[in-house]
């Protein structure tokens, strides 16, 4: 009777237990779950090395090309023919290849860029007239000037601003150069097949300054795209022409032309970020 009495206790013992346990845990608030936060891409950053191709356009700012001679000074004005002038083309394409690194401090980029480049420009200034003289041979009288740059190339800073993350909007100047290309050729025919000559050519590398600016968006990580401006200065150059012959008269006429190298570059450039 007692061992019965001692199991009829212990079961009743677990029961009042597991119902106190049942009721304990429903008073439990409910657990609640954190959600992993989203995994978010870096923040992309200007900084680091370069490299890209550009292409556009060009134009000269610095006028028309300049032409004089001495030739007032040594033949009278009567037999000065004068003749009508004309000015060409002022304008032409640019594409080349760009290398440059950028240091980022904040919303503020610093940075350097080297270029060179293929350019088109060219720029003439020429005319002719046929006279016809009393007793004399027809005679024809022809003049070509031209300036062309070949190619030029710059090495310059740059400062940026970064409104938003990938957008970079900068400034940019330095130093510029480029070979610049001066040919002079006039002639006189005449009817009965004589003719006079006289050719000038000049080339050289000139050493001048750059200015511009533009905006910049980086697509990707690692791709940028551009629209830019460029002020060019390569100062001024011509070139003399002389007789081709050995007549002592025209021997001493010279003619000359030279023109300010002046223009300015619209271009757009793919980069890529390493």
């Amino acid at each position: 009777m007692e061992v019965r009495r001692i199991a009829i206790v212990g079961t009743s013992l677990l029961l009042i237990t597991g119902f106190a346990g049942a009721a304990s845990a429903a008073d439990l608030p409910e657990r609640s779950w954190t959600k992993a936060p989203p995994l978010v891409a870096p923040a992309f950053n200007w900084s680091g090395f370069y490299a890209g191709v550009n292409v556009g356009g060009g134009w000269y700012d610095g006028g028309n090309i300049t032409t004089s001679s001495n030739i007032t000074s040594l033949i009278a004005p009567g037999n000065i023919i004068h003749v009508p002038v004309s000015d060409g083309s002022q304008s032409g394409v640019t594409a080349g290849g760009l290398l440059g690194y950028n240091y980022q401090l904040d919303r503020i980029v610093l940075g350097v860029e080297a270029d060179f480049n293929y350019a088109d420009l060219k720029s003439s200034r020429g005319g002719s007239t046929v006279v016809t003289f009393f007793h004399s041979p027809t005679e024809s009288f022809n003049f070509q000037s031209t300036s062309n740059i070949d190619w030029f190339g710059t090495v310059r800073g740059r400062i940026g601003f970064v409104p938003t993350e990938r957008l970079l909007i900068y400034g940019t100047g330095g130093l510029a150069y480029g070979e610049v290309r001066t040919h002079i050729a006039n002639s006189e025919v005449f009817s009965n097949g004589f003719s006079r000559l006289w050719l000038g050519d000049n080339s050289d590398v000139r050493v001048g300054w750059t200015a511009g600016g533009g905006l910049e968006y980086a697509f990707t990580n690692n791709w940028t795209l551009r629209g830019e401006y460029l002020y060019v200065d390569l100062g001024s150059s011509g070139a003399t022409a002389t007789f081709q012959g050995t007549d002592p008269l025209q021997s001493q006429i010279r003619y000359n032309a030279s023109r300010e190298n002046k223009f300015s570059v619209a271009r757009a450039a793919l980069s890529y970020k390493f």
